[in-house]
């Protein structure tokens, strides 16, 4: 048997900084909750026929949850983390490989292993970017004990290079798989451009950002495909509207933007309006359920203060959390009414924990943003979440005191209190 069980760090515990490293490296493939690929289903196929297993996976772990990009052999998306052999694996500095999981010490009692036909046989590798954080895992699994035969290892090896290879390739990518929108690193690049142009020459130049109300509980009650089409229809809205030298991107799962190169900043707000009525107007059909979307917007544009197009972006999300505080489906521009950068929130991929009854109880999150006036946080499961409890995120030394604001059955909007 292979006890391939050597760990980064002192007895094989991250310390809170090389985690929020790893969730950071994550989040900058921008891969997470994405659609299948034909790249990846390739290669678990490949997998699966080489080792002739049960299973064969793409793993991707964030703070809460294993969520796979593919999977031959079962079907699922997602398991909590705790428990997964691939949370032991993305701590090893090299292959993870259990060949009998009944007998081995540390699998034993393992819940995927005591339960029926549950695993006996494990090998993974972690997929490791060229920074060196590992981000999941590529493995094999199986219900009967195995012994690797020569040239396995290796073959699994070379396969997660390509793996992690096709993920960075992805990741320099300058459109949307899905949305054929323009990807976040190209408007970054297209932004700072026409944002050097804007303050040179002084010309208007209006962001808009705007965030679709209550996606989560359409993935969550419909699937991920559901989701899927929803943000490809209203990402073909959209374009429909948009002028040759407009820019238009996705800036990662329902949130998008908008750039409007020398249009005065009533221009923008007429803009977003005829962007809201247009999504609001749609109308899917999900299981013989007629289902709407709205979306919030927020609006910022170049004044004598800003020039750069981090601070624009800033002031547009300030004004796009205003939007959700006051209802959802509206428009707020910077500059009007108690619009304060405090609200603004980040896109953030950090490790959390809510603790409730005095600290009797705790669950894992992955914090997906976060600002000074509260959080959204992903978990496998909002059930046993009462509406008041505390959020400690350790990484940022956070210990807040949060009053949940909405939720579906994955995801928590809070306030902190």
């Amino acid at each position: 048997m292979i006890n391939n069980l050597t760990r980064k760090g002192e007895g094989g515990n991250r310390e809170a900084g090389d985690e929020a490293n790893r969730l950071e490296a994550l989040e900058s493939l921008g891969i997470l909750d994405t659609p299948r690929e034909p790249a990846y289903d390739r290669i678990v196929r490949l997998v699966r026929a080489s080792f002739d297993c049960d299973m064969a996976l793409i793993s991707v772990l964030d703070a809460h949850r294993q969520w796979y990009k593919a999977i031959e052999g079962a079907d699922m998306d997602e398991v909590p983390v705790q428990d997964t052999f691939c949370r032991r694996t993305i701590n090893m500095e090299g292959p993870l490989v259990v060949e009998d999981a009944a007998q081995h010490p540390n699998f034993k009692n393992n819940p995927y292993v005591t339960a029926e036909n549950g695993v006996r046989f494990y090998a993974g590798i972690p997929l490791k970017t060229k920074n060196g954080f590992s981000v999941g895992t590529l493995c094999a699994v199986d219900s009967e004990p195995r012994v690797l035969r020569e040239g396995d290892l290796q073959l699994l090896e070379d396969l997660a290079t390509i793996v992690v290879e096709q993920m960075e390739l992805r990741e320099q990518a300058m459109t949307d798989d899905l949305t054929g929108a323009l990807s976040r690193r190209a408007f970054r690049s297209e932004g700072s451009r026409l944002a050097a142009l804007a303050s040179r020459h002084r010309h208007p130049l209006p962001v808009i950002c705007f965030d679709l109300d209550h996606f989560k509980a359409i993935n969550d009650t419909f699937g991920h495909s559901a989701g899927d089409e929803v943000l490809r229809t209203i990402s073909q809205t959209v374009q429909k509207r948009m002028r040759r030298s407009d820019v238009f991107a996705r800036l990662g799962g329902e949130e998008f933007a908008v750039l409007l190169p020398e249009t005065e900043r009533r221009g923008g707000v007429e803009v977003a309006e005829a962007l809201r009525r247009d999504i609001s107007a749609l109308r899917f059909d999900f299981g013989g359920k007629s289902v709407n979307v709205t979306a919030s917007f927020g609006l910022a544009s170049f004044d004598g203060q800003i020039n750069d197009l981090d601070t624009l972006l800033q002031r547009a999300d300030a004004a796009l959390y205003q939007s959700k505080k006051d209802g959802r489906n509206r428009i707020t521009a910077w500059g009007d009414g108690d619009v304060s950068v405090k609200i603004a929130r980040r896109r953030v991929l950090k490790g959390g924990k809510i603790s409730f009854r005095n600290g009797g109880s705790t669950i894992d999150c992955t914090v997906r943003t976060l600002g000074q006036q509260g959080a959204g946080l992903d978990m496998i499961a909002t059930t046993d979440v009462p509406n008041e409890f505390r959020l400690l995120i350790k990484a940022d030394g956070l210990d807040a005191k949060c009053e949940v604001t909405s939720r579906t059955r994955t995801h928590l909007e809070v306030e902190f209190v």
